[in-house]
């Protein structure tokens, strides 16, 4: 059993924190606001492993912690955490610096180009482990891969070894058989753009209930 620190109450959270909680692990989801509704609900309807408070209180909670909120306001959630609270550890970065406008999908400037939120996250946190992954596929799907007739391809990066092969641990952990290391942070400029696929395949499909399958000629 571990102890896991969750930054945001969206669907994403809710999603990661929950499967936590159902395999062992203490939990505690963060907010702004310990008082926050949405993860003092959720903590109720997770039992006694599952517990809420401020961002500062979940980063300092968990031995690994997963940024889960939106990449727009994620360096402001980070700095509300605190550098001192994530020295060390492990945070598992899910968020996409995405901008909705006329019914398509783009990365706000600030995080395109010659950098990346995944980048920028890890520049702002030097001593922290960032590992990017699960920010290319729905929140319905991050811990029910095996729910698709063909095992989808969890994607990942990030600059530490160690933390890679843990965080591809945890991914085993939620049903991903297959994952791939795509080398260091600055990779997550491309699963980045990989997760804006959403908007088309969902406005096609009209589920969310599909994933990535990386193959190649390699036996």
């Amino acid at each position: 059993m571990k102890k896991y620190g969750v930054l945001g109450t969206g669907d994403v959270a809710r999603v990661i924190a929950s499967k936590l909680v159902e395999l062992g692990n203490e939990v505690m989801m963060g907010s702004r606001s310990a008082a926050n509704e949405k993860a003092t609900a959720w903590a109720r309807e997770n039992g006694e492993r599952a517990s809420n408070g401020t961002f500062a209180d979940a980063a300092a909670f968990g031995e690994v912690v997963f940024n889960c909120v939106k990449g727009v306001h994620a360096l402001e959630a980070l700095g509300l955490a605190g550098a001192d609270n994530l020295r060390g550890k492990i945070l598992v970065d899910q968020s996409n610096p995405y901008v909705y406008r006329d019914g398509h999908i783009s990365l706000d400037p600030a995080y395109s180009g010659d950098t990346c939120l995944g980048e920028e996250v890890q520049r702002f946190l030097p001593e922290t482990k960032v590992v990017k992954t699960l920010n290319f596929i729905g929140s319905v799907m991050m811990t029910n891969p095996g729910e698709l007739a063909e095992a989808p391809t969890a994607f990942y990066c990030g600059n530490d070894a160690g933390a890679k092969e843990a965080v591809k641990g945890i991914l085993n952990a939620f049903g991903w058989t297959d994952t791939f290391d795509m080398g260091d942070i600055s990779m997550s400029r491309y699963t980045e753009m990989l997760g804006a696929f959403w908007v088309p395949l969902f406005g096609q499909l009209g589920t969310m209930h599909w994933g990535f399958r990386l193959v190649t000629d390699l036996k």
